[in-house]
């Protein structure tokens, strides 16, 4: 894994979130059997329940989506999360696993309002 394969996966990510391309969105959570937004809610281990979860983005006034790659270790990848919308301000980090193919395999968020 390389810098270039994170920055065009979160680049993809940003793209499909900001254009509400939910199906597309999900793909790259295709292997993935451990998702979670917050640390204060229950896992995602199936890609249904993934899918499921990204349906809220239909009706999210998405103003603003900023990644900033703070850490590359093997295939884990640390991600600093800048987000507007719906005019709020949210900020966190992202723990992103990818197994030795490149695909997500474990995608865990933390989440903070400004």
């Amino acid at each position: 894994m390389n810098i270039q394969f994170v920055e065009q996966w979160l680049q993809n990510l940003k793209d499909y979130w900001y254009n509400k391309d939910i199906e597309n969105a999900v793909s790259l959570f295709n292997k993935t059997t451990f998702y979670q937004e917050t640390p204060f809610m229950k896992p995602y281990t199936t890609i249904e329940e993934i899918r499921e979860e990204w349906q809220h983005i239909k009706n999210e006034n998405i103003q603003n989506i900023e990644f900033y790659i703070l850490a590359i270790n093997n295939n884990i990848v640390i991600v600093n999360w800048i987000l507007k919308q719906n005019d709020e301000d949210y900020d966190g980090i992202y723990e992103i696993r990818f197994d030795d193919e490149l695909n997500c395999v474990y995608f865990k968020s933390w989440e903070m309002t400004k």
